[in-house]
């Protein structure tokens, strides 16, 4: 007895196929915290209803699912991810940013300097890494990288 699967034994588990490949898209969604395979879910129960309707090949389910997940993918992510970092959080430590501030210890391309903003001292090294920063100089913060503030030196028209 030889076990030989026509394409229409095949298309008939389809549905259930594609019922699996849905659940193990929204496990990977769930287990990330980026907007990753939501598209592809999307896309199989798409396939998933197509392969209940008798008479529609194998072949028009795959690339209806291809399709439909490139369409969402494209229109849709950029969107996602703008709504999705709206919601960020800044921390105190991202309103230093802008902020001015007086050299205390030279910044030079060799050694992190110091400054002190707001009541606290901080590390700090130039934006402009070849950069030598005298003590007494103002600076804006433009970054942070870690636990350093990464500066410019301030212009006249920043300065307040």
């Amino acid at each position: 007895m030889h076990l030989i699967l026509t394409m229409a034994d095949f298309e008939q588990y389809m549905i259930y196929i594609w019922l699996g490949i849905f659940i193990i898209m929204l496990i990977i969604e769930g287990a990330t915290s980026e907007v990753v395979s939501i598209w592809f879910a999307i896309s199989a129960i798409v396939a998933l209803i197509l392969s209940a309707i008798p008479g529609i090949p194998l072949w028009v389910e795959v690339i209806v699912f291809a399709v439909v997940s490139v369409i969402l993918l494209i229109a849709f992510r950029p969107l996602v991810k703008k709504y999705l970092s709206k919601n960020k959080i800044a921390t105190n430590a991202d309103s230093l940013i802008g902020r001015q501030a007086k050299v205390t210890k030279e910044i030079s391309p060799l050694e992190y300097g110091l400054l002190k903003l707001q009541g606290v001292t901080w590390t700090a090294l130039s934006e402009d890494e070849s950069q030598v920063i005298l003590v007494g100089t103002l600076v804006e913060v433009v970054s942070i990288e870690g636990n350093k503030l990464v500066v410019k030196v301030a212009t006249e028209k920043n300065s307040q």
